[in-house]
């Protein structure tokens, strides 16, 4: 079967699509994804076949007999939605847990898989760590002088991957904090128990999916909903000492996202289709 999967040129979107892509390749079928020509290169980097054309245009050429689109791209009728954490709730496939979500009418629930690109383990993980694990993302280092305060306290090592020279001047780091060149959250997750990011909804989506409390520092619709669910905070950098509390809901949420049908699952609903 030809599926074709409309890609916005967004990495995150891209990333939420692609394990549905490897579970329809696995299956046998012949997959392609379609994308602006610019974000070709990002497509490749999954392992698929790019082509760089409006899905639309595309499709009428190719005749695919599904078409699967982020939920960005516009599309034709009769085409599969598959949303995700960046998405508002509506019809069609949705990575996000129905706990986490409104109701909507003709939403399909789909395990969300993480996906965050090609990574290598870098060589910093390749030693078991001698305590806990908090995995620290933060785009913006000005925001390092409270974060460093409230983690001084932590019997933790908290791993942050940034250039030690964005951080701002007379800035003390505590000695619990480890700065490191990568910590690609694939390869960084499955070793963590606390993950404090700044408002990265593919990141709080994957920390959901293992398990793990989290603390965001800024609000938005995925991490308002995770605090709700009482697996993690959203506010200001001091919460990160309550994150322990939350370890039972976090668990849950994590149960809840493992019981929901695998991409495997979506692939023959779709064949069936």
């Amino acid at each position: 079967m030809r599926v074709l999967l409309a890609a916005s040129s967004s990495p995150a979107r891209l990333h939420n699509l692609v394990p549905l892509a490897w579970a329809l390749r696995a299956a046998g079928h012949d997959v392609k994804i379609a994308g602006e020509p610019s974000f070709v290169d990002e497509i490749l980097t999954t392992g698929c076949v790019a082509v760089d054309l409006d899905p639309a245009e595309f499709a009428a050429l190719w005749r695919p007999a599904v078409v699967v689109s982020d939920a960005a791209v516009s599309a034709e009728a009769g085409t599969v939605r598959l949303r995700g954490p960046l998405d508002e709730p509506g019809p069609g496939f949705d990575t996000v847990p129905p706990s986490l979500r409104e109701p909507a009418a003709g939403a399909r629930p789909i395990r969300h898989v993480p996906y965050f690109g090609p990574v290598e383990v870098p060589g910093w993980l390749r030693r078991k760590a001698r305590r806990s694990r908090v995995l620290l993302s933060l785009s913006d280092a000005t925001q390092a002088g409270p974060v460093f305060d409230a983690v001084a306290g932590l019997d933790a090592e908290v791993v942050w991957a940034t250039d030690p020279a964005s951080i701002p001047p007379g800035v003390p780091m505590p000695p619990n904090v480890r700065l490191v060149d990568a910590a690609p959250p694939a390869a960084v997750l499955p070793t963590c128990a606390a993950v404090i990011h700044d408002g990265d909804a593919s990141l709080a989506l994957a920390a959901a999916a293992h398990g793990l409390p989290q603390l965001s520092l800024t609000e938005t619709p995925i991490a308002t909903r995770i605090a709700a669910a009482g697996a993690g905070h959203v506010g200001p950098a001091s919460a990160v000492t309550e994150l322990a509390s939350l370890r039972g809901a976090a668990e849950a949420l994590r149960e809840e996202i493992a019981a929901l049908p695998a991409p495997r699952d979506v692939v023959a609903e779709l064949t069936r289709a």
